[in-house]
């Protein structure tokens, strides 16, 4: 009978990811698909274990779709001997609070060209200057906010173009700046589009949605041939039907990367470990050649990055 209980819960929870709702507690559970597949395989151990034969089919069924659910995050289709023509970093710099010497570490370590700052305050960008930012960054284009998360920067070694300062809500779906960009590198131009909806806090999963589904709007009007990368702090996973629907047609780097269980929130200042991958880069057009996250003091998200290659033109 426990077992039976168990096996619907832990079903019922995972199938949620199907259902495409606002309901602030759908859309919290929605993010617990890794846990649900771990649960399941603990399940059919125990069932194993109590010798409880007649629930091991439908365990073990179940146990089955879950894991090929979960299973394209863990295969690599990357390709790590390709020419690294363009490295991206996206970092939520909790309201300017990160650590700008950490940041600026890893953006020297990975070699970064892009990096977007979402949260981005005045008092962030002094600190990264101080470390170097200003030298190593020589392009910088958004708005710089203090005291609230909806400042966005871009700092970059390569020219930038604005096509879209993306800072009306009524068209990005959220308060947050979220700029459009074309980003020169020498092998060719790739357009730029920070992503950050609102946070699908309590009393916000509507704005959260209309933000999921303002960009993919934007996505749908693209000339399906201009190389894309979508980069930021997106408040969603592939568990929402909303971030999957933006992301059909992209490759997520982390995944296409073969990296598994991503979890780029929550960090410092949470009880909670790290769960979820809300930061997220998308592109279309650019073969992934590695990719990977840095969790840094003072920011309650984890950086991502990916290398990219250039197709010849």
């Amino acid at each position: 009978m426990a077992i039976g209980v168990v096996l619907l819960g832990l079903g019922a929870v995972g199938a949620l990811r199907w259902y495409d709702s606002t309901a602030y507690l759908v859309v919290v559970l929605q993010t617990a698909g890794p846990f649900v597949v771990v649960g399941l395989g603990l399940l059919a151990v125990a069932t194993l274990v109590l010798r409880r034969w007649w629930m091991l089919v439908p365990v073990v069924a179940v146990l089955a779709v879950a894991v090929a659910v979960a299973a394209p995050a863990f295969r690599a289709t990357s390709s790590p001997k390709a020419d690294r023509d363009l490295t991206v970093m996206s970092a939520n710099v909790w309201i300017g609070s990160a650590n700008a010497a950490q940041l600026m570490d890893a953006v020297r370590f990975h070699s970064v060209d892009v990096l977007v700052l979402t949260e981005a305050t005045p008092a962030i960008l002094r600190r990264l200057d101080a470390e170097g930012a200003a030298d190593y960054f020589n392009q910088r284009e958004g708005v710089a906010r203090s005291g609230t998360y909806t400042g966005t920067m871009v700092l970059s070694r390569f020219p930038l173009s604005v096509r879209s300062p993306g800072t009306d809500p009524t068209v990005e779906g959220t308060r947050s700046v979220q700029p459009e960009l074309d980003v020169t590198a020498p092998e060719g131009t790739v357009r730029l589009k920070v992503a950050h909806p609102t946070a699908p806090l309590q009393g916000d999963t509507v704005e959260w949605r209309a933000g999921l589904r303002a960009l993919q709007s934007w996505k749908q009007q693209l000339d399906g041939d201009e190389l894309l990368v979508m980069a930021g702090d997106f408040n969603a996973g592939f568990g929402h039907p909303g971030f999957r629907d933006l992301a059909d047609g992209l490759d997520d780097a982390q995944r296409t990367d073969g990296q598994g269980w991503v979890r780029t929130w929550p960090f410092a200042g949470n009880r909670l470990p790290a769960f979820v991958q809300l930061d997220h880069l998308l592109s279309r057009g650019l073969t992934v050649v590695d990719a990977g996250q840095v969790a840094y003091n003072r920011a309650d998200h984890a950086a991502v990055w990916a290398s990219y290659h250039l197709p010849t033109r």
